[in-house]
């Protein structure tokens, strides 16, 4: 395990204090989280019920054509700022992924942040979410701003109260540099042999299930939307999915029990977004990354678990997926099984994405309804942080 930030000292005496009341949030996280996983057995993938849209987003959805339909439902990296600014001032693009290489310190960040959302409005579109990757610690993209706390000192603590005051530094210094979206806090129970161990809450299912719920508040506390990787779970994955397939060996059961808690109980927060894992799955389809698979974006889910938030992609250019599909056949396998949005760091391949999407939905391959239902989902999102007005 890669070395962790320590905890600053001003909250020692914090968890000193309420050593207590972090005792009896794990009592309760436990048995909350041992109440849902008394649900019902499996869902068919099927169709998942419509989300039910504002009328500003009704208004705004009947408005966009079908290449800005397909449009936004991507998430978009890029080469440079100005190849960024021509991209939102062109296309109705449903985010922009800003990683660490674009990142060169606060001031240019939030100088390019405000390009980005100036080219938008110009063109009288609505505004791309900014999307970050800041986990904690180590696992920083942007790595002046907040948390200097890895999320596995913060898990060590067991303190729920003192996730929920994390997530939310690190959402308000995000918002204050104009971010919208961001894929953190990890939401997988991973023991120390796992690779995503130093970047989860820990390996029992109810610490990180109250950990998790605490941390959904604590970013809707500091402003922005945050969404929870990787779901169901690559906790007990065979390797990082950034390197290549990964296989998840759980059986069904195991499963349930285990990875399943956290994004229960994030859920149950209001959770308004979560990453879907490209990790192969063989309690469900062994040989599909979970983010393709009907099965798991619709049937579990939607269907079983009654997710209503915006369903996101890990990269589908990295090794995971690109290894097996090319982006823009990943994005259109994607959304037909129902994911909201794709997400493609590659500029090239963010760009074959749109294109193959649009393609898909002219011929049907992509039903109207699925498409509708994703850019709903995306417009309601972005209403609720006040980027779509009424």
């Amino acid at each position: 395990m890669l070395p962790v930030s320590p905890l600053p000292w001003h909250w020692n005496s914090w968890i000193a204090k309420g050593a207590v009341a972090a005792v009896a949030a794990l009592v309760l996280g436990g048995a909350l989280a041992s109440i849902l996983l008394q649900g019902g057995g499996d869902s068919e993938p099927g169709a998942a019920a419509a989300p039910k849209a504002s009328e500003p987003v009704k208004r705004k959805l009947a408005g966009l054509s079908l290449a800005q339909k397909a449009d936004a439902v991507v998430v978009s990296g890029f080469s440079d700022s100005d190849q960024v600014a021509r991209l939102v001032s062109s296309a109705q693009l449903g985010g922009v992924l800003v990683g660490a290489d674009d990142w060169f310190g606060t001031f240019k960040g939030r100088t390019l942040i405000s390009r980005i959302d100036a080219q938008a409005a110009r063109g009288g579109r609505v505004p791309p979410l900014v999307v970050g990757v800041q986990e904690g610690g180590l696992y920083r993209a942007y790595p002046e701003l907040p948390p200097a706390e890895s999320q596995a000192t913060v898990g060590a603590t067991a303190n729920p109260k003192l996730a929920a005051e994390w997530a939310r530094a690190t959402a308000r210094a995000l918002a204050r540099s104009g971010f919208d979206l961001n894929l953190a806090p990890v939401a997988d129970v991973a023991t120390l042999d796992s690779p995503i161990a130093d970047r989860a809450f820990g390996d029992d299912p109810a610490l990180v299930a109250a950990m998790t719920a605490a941390s959904v508040r604590g970013c809707r506390r500091g402003g922005i939307a945050c969404a929870l990787p990787y779901f169901p779970g690559l906790g007990a994955a065979s390797q990082s999915t950034a390197d290549g397939p990964a296989t998840i060996s759980l059986d069904l059961a195991s499963l349930r029990a285990r990875d399943l808690a956290p994004f229960r109980a994030a859920i149950a927060a209001g959770a308004p977004a979560l990453v879907l894992s490209l990790g192969l799955y063989a309690a469900y389809e062994p040989v599909t990354p979970a983010a393709l698979s009907p099965a798991i974006a619709t049937g579990l889910l939607r269907n079983q678990l009654g997710f209503k938030g915006v369903a996101l992609t890990d990269d589908l250019s990295a090794g995971a997926a690109a290894t097996g599909l090319a982006p823009e056949r990943a994005a259109v396998q994607a959304l037909a099984a129902g994911a909201d949005m794709v997400q493609v760091s590659d500029p090239a391949g963010a760009a074959a994405a749109r294109a193959a999407l649009l393609k898909a939905a002219r011929r049907g391959s992509i039903p109207a309804e699925r498409l509708d239902q994703a850019v709903a989902r995306v417009l309601s999102l972005k209403r609720s942080l006040g980027l779509l007005e009424g």
